[in-house]
């Protein structure tokens, strides 16, 4: 039998899948909900795309990617959106909005404590 240690009972569930989880068991109730919760496309994957997926896996293309994106990924987003390739090289793609959160406020923390060194040192 597999023993789960006590300290994970009090892990919790991460707030944006309990507001997930209530907004999908309302909609299930017949209610009307716009839910901002999490992301969660209310629309089936296009065939294209889950033939696209069906593919690259089949072609070994699996496993965890580098934390910044795919670098073609990336340079033909720069292109689409007609940036310079230093931005292509420069930016990050992630999967979802969380990841891009956590570097804003990591960036936004540096740059307020490189500006509160130089003040002390003045």
């Amino acid at each position: 039998m597999l023993h789960i240690v006590d300290s994970f009972g009090r892990i919790g569930e991460e707030n944006a899948f309990a507001v997930l989880a209530r907004a999908t068991e309302l909609q299930r109730q017949g209610k009307d909900i716009i839910n901002l919760g999490i992301g969660q496309p209310d629309f089936s994957t296009p065939d294209h795309i889950v033939e696209a997926a069906i593919k690259a896996l089949r072609d070994g293309h699996h496993g965890y990617t580098p934390a910044t994106g795919i670098l073609p990924l990336r340079e033909a987003v720069a292109a689409e959106l007609a940036l310079s390739e230093a931005d292509a090289v420069r930016d990050a793609l992630t999967p979802g909005g969380s990841e891009n959160v956590g570097v804003v406020v990591a960036d936004a923390a540096d740059e307020a404590a490189a500006a509160l060194n130089q003040a002390m040192k003045t």
